[in-house]
C-alpha cells in the first residue's frame, strides 16, 4: 500500500486510536513507522499523545540504528 491510499488508511487509523492497518483481503495487521531523516532505517512507534475521544493526535517513532527520535505527520508514517 502506497501513495494517497496509505496516507489515507494512517490518517483514518490514527483518528480510530489504531496503529495498524488491517488488509481486508488478509487479514493482516500492518504496523506503521516513520523513516529516520538521518539514516534512512524504519522507525518503529514509540510514544503517542492521544486527544479527544482516544484520536492519535501526535506519533513518535525512535530509530534503532541512531536512537533519534522522530515526530512524524501522517503523511510521513508508512506502512510495513
Amino acid at each position: 500500500m502506497e501513495g494517497p491510499s496509505e496516507v489515507a488508511a494512517v490518517r483514518e487509523a490514527l483518528a480510530a486510536g489504531r496503529l495498524t492497518v488491517p488488509d481486508p483481503e488478509t487479514g493482516f495487521h500492518h504496523a506503521m513507522y516513520a523513516v529516520c531523516p538521518h539514516d534512512g532505517a524504519h522507525a518503529p512507534v514509540r510514544r503517542v499523545e492521544r486527544g479527544a475521544r482516544g484520536a492519535i493526535t501526535q506519533v513518535t517513532a525512535r530509530c534503532p540504528r541512531c536512537g533519534a527520535e522522530v515526530v512524524a505527520a501522517p503523511e510521513e508514517l508508512h506502512l510495513h
